[in-house]
């Protein structure tokens, strides 16, 4: 067989596996890049990440990582939890330049950033938040993590107007919990919720928090919640989407307007009106 009979016999036994990779099969985690109009998909089940263009086609970013969850778009790096690992792809040519292996980790599982060098990682099995400066991609810096106590690190989001985190809690009765990343140990109760089970968080351009829960919803399924500011202990939910397939982990675009919400339970994305207007340089760190 000569060079290029040999060379199409190989593209079509490798095509039914690239049209398999850019499908959806567990969405969990979701970040819109601003520049190139797309969002990205960490799929857990196909062990890739996906980029959804705007007209829905997808396209594999890059299949490098086992296992994904948590992604957060940094400075032109994605990030990716991946199993005990934290994992940076330049967000281009998806080329690995960060591999770091996160010291008795147990799942990791969400991770946002303060938008400059740092990330935050909540540990879901071992019910800690870790920071990690980033801003040396060779020489990561692991710093001591903070125990979340009895309540389990899901989702969580970096509030950059109040300089804290904001953390979501699996379980029933889930919380809120507000971190300051500098001078606290511990995190505080925000809100108390009657949800169950929020597994995503993110804050819209009126600082309103919005939430994705499994159950407790008040209706069948999942569902997207709205908190609006000031908080208090028992702020009330505000409905923004009920009938939603095991939500994940939600991302506010703030060139779009819209809160992007995985749905694991189905394989689907699908995204939600917050009444804010597309704001165009809102993304302008993310490269």
């Amino acid at each position: 067989m000569n060079r290029i009979a040999l060379l199409y016999s190989f593209l079509l036994a490798a095509w039914p596996l690239a049209g398999a990779a850019q499908t959806l099969s567990g969405p969990e985690s979701i970040e819109y890049h601003p520049r190139l109009d797309r969002t990205l998909i960490s799929n857990t089940n196909g062990g890739n990440i996906l980029a959804r263009a705007s007209d829905g086609s997808l396209s594999v970013f890059t299949s490098a990582p086992g296992n994904p969850y948590g992604i957060e778009l940094l400075a032109g790096t994605l990030f990716v939890l991946d199993s005990r690992f934290i994992r940076g792809y330049d967000i281009d040519s998806a080329v690995q330049v960060m591999n770091l292996q996160m010291p008795g980790a147990g799942f990791l599982n969400g991770i946002t950033s303060n938008g400059i060098d740092t990330l935050y990682v909540t540990d879901f099995t071992n019910q800690t938040i870790t920071e990690v400066d980033v801003g040396d991609l060779e020489n990561p810096a692991i710093g001591t993590p903070v125990s979340t106590n009895s309540s389990t690190p899901n989702g969580v989001v970096f509030d950059r107007a109040q300089n804290r985190l904001l953390i979501a809690t699996w379980g029933g009765s889930a919380k809120v919990l507000s971190l300051d990343p500098v001078t606290s140990t511990t995190p505080a109760i925000l809100i108390q919720t009657t949800l169950s089970n929020i597994d995503g968080i993110a804050l819209d351009c009126n600082g309103a928090i919005h939430v994705a829960a499994w159950s407790s919803c008040g209706a069948s399924g999942g569902c997207l919640r709205r908190f609006d500011p000031p908080f208090t202990l028992n702020s009330p939910a505000q409905v923004v989407a009920n009938g939603l397939s095991s939500p994940a982990d939600i991302d506010y675009g703030h060139s779009t307007g819209n809160i992007a919400v995985p749905q694991f339970g189905n394989n689907t994305v699908s995204f939600h009106a917050t009444g804010c207007e597309a704001a165009i340089f809102a993304g302008d760190y993310e490269r």
